[in-house]
């Protein structure tokens, strides 16, 4: 069978499933990344047409919105049903657990793909307001919800989360750049002291 008609095949397949052909389109760009990205160059690659694409994602920054919010999901979903991870105690013990997930090398294709992005947003400027939705707020209320089924107050559990995913990304691209897993891992263990539960409030009596 021909390439083209392999690719419409494809196009008739996804034409009503938009999920699975953004499952694709992430793990397209997961493995590729986003260097020079155009949307013929996508759907090339997942094997199906153009128009096919279009009619799902009518930009690129509406491609990488979709993308980025598949990955979070993803982990979201995988926080919940994993057993190994829904079966921690405590959002520190979540942490621990969830960093040694993310430092496998198929999960760090997600952290190259962020700083792939970082790089393309506008020097000296606010940029793409649903991207700085799916980079940054939408994980911090990730971790938020987790500390306030703890006991957090949202307003406390807000900087802990917005440090949590700097620490992340941080020690991701550090590991990344230098290799030093044993250094890196030692960072994590000293950061979980920041999501020690606070202390209840205790009344003192008369």
């Amino acid at each position: 069978m021909s390439t083209d008609g392999r690719r419409d095949g494809r196009s008739l397949r996804y034409q009503h499933r938009r999920s699975e052909l953004l499952s694709s389109v992430t793990e397209f760009l997961l493995e590729q990344g986003i260097a020079n990205l155009a949307l013929r160059a996508v759907a090339e690659g997942v094997g199906v047409s153009h128009a096919t694409l279009l009619r799902h994602f009518s930009s690129k920054e509406e491609l990488l919105t979709a993308v980025l919010d598949h990955i979070r999901t993803d982990v979201a979903a995988r926080m919940a049903g994993d057993p190994g991870l829904a079966s921690a105690e405590s959002t520190a013990e979540l942490v621990v657990r969830m960093w040694d997930l993310l430092c496998e090398p198929k999960e760090q294709r997600q952290f190259l793909l962020l700083f792939e992005l970082v790089g393309r947003q506008p020097r000296g400027g606010q940029g793409d307001p649903a991207l700085a939705d799916s980079l940054v707020h939408d994980w911090i209320e990730l971790v938020v919800e987790r500390l306030a089924g703890e006991g957090w107050e949202r307003q406390a559990a807000e900087p802990v989360a917005t440090l949590v995913l700097a620490q992340f990304r941080g020690l991701q691209l550090d590991l990344l750049v230098a290799g030093d897993r044993g250094r890196v891992d030692r960072a994590v263990q000293t950061s979980l002291r920041l999501l020690q539960p606070p202390n209840p409030a205790t009344s003192v009596s008369g």
